[in-house]
């Protein structure tokens, strides 16, 4: 049962999100990279001098406002901004744990599920209106300098403005599942800076995995191919579809993680003791 008072909870934990300073900080990026791909494609796309394999850089590059907004997609996704996703999910719990100020909603007569509930739909709405930030600040400003894609000019498989908003919606669930691998370590290390080492060692791990896949599926092994999609970093990077074609196995993974994650934090919430 839903506790009567869990939508003040989730506004509490709006405004601890959005007033902290990775909230804070994931907004202003967000911000930056939106517009930042635009005039980097506009400086870009005007480049006559600087030349790769021979061609201009205003001949390789498609002045489009598709192409820009996939542009800050990718680079809104690369490191920096994940990164203060998962000091906010880490800070709202290990953070809160360190600061013994979760205490006050664990001895609440309420389930222990509705505070990490509120805390993932908080940070979990920061990772969306970043998305919408740079969606927003990519795509509006390359509409009006470059416009659309000419239908007649481009390939039939070139990406779409539906197919770029999939992408960012792809984006979002991965964002979901990066806060809820967060907090479940979150409650396992219950330290912000713990957290974050943590899970950049099992990035590196899984990219490690992820080479070793990579050089069997050169080497014609069939397995390989078969469990590229299911690694960690695969499936947070289901996203990147949205320029080719989208890989159902990747979301299927990146689901599995969300779930399995989420629940063994909720079980392991359930049976903590009051710090």
């Amino acid at each position: 049962m839903i506790p009567t008072h869990f939508p003040w909870m989730v506004w509490a934990e709006l405004r601890k999100v959005y007033t902290r300073g990775s909230g804070v900080g994931a907004i202003v990026i967000a911000a930056v990279v939106g517009l930042g791909a635009v005039g980097i494609m506009y400086e870009a796309g005007h480049n006559d001098t600087a030349q790769i394999n021979g061609a201009t850089l205003a001949d390789i590059v498609k002045l489009n406002a598709v192409e820009c907004s996939g542009w800050a997609l990718s680079a809104r996704n690369f490191f920096v901004l994940p990164l203060f996703l998962l000091l906010a999910a880490s800070s709202s719990v290990a953070g809160e744990l360190g600061e013994r100020t979760l205490r006050e909603d664990l001895v609440r007569p309420i389930p222990r599920w509705s505070a990490l509930a509120s805390r993932m739909i908080a940070t979990s709405s920061l990772a969306g209106v970043t998305l919408l930030i740079t969606g927003a600040l990519s795509f509006l400003p390359a509409l009006l300098l470059f416009g659309l894609p000419a239908a007649d000019a481009v390939p039939v498989d070139y990406p779409t403005v539906g197919r770029l908003a999939l992408g960012y919606l792809a984006a979002f669930a991965s964002d979901v599942g990066l806060i809820a691998i967060a907090m479940l370590l979150s409650l396992m290390v219950q330290s912000v800076g713990g957290v974050v080492v943590t899970l950049v060692l099992i990035l590196m791990a899984d990219l490690a995995v992820r080479g070793v896949l990579n050089l069997m599926n050169m080497a014609s092994i069939a397995i390989a191919a078969q469990l590229l999609p299911w690694t960690l970093g695969n499936a947070l990077g289901c996203w990147q579809g949205w320029s080719s074609a989208f890989e159902p196995m990747r979301f299927l993974a990146l689901g599995i993680v969300t779930a399995v994650a989420t629940g063994m934090a909720m079980v392991r919430l359930s049976r903590m003791d009051v710090p």
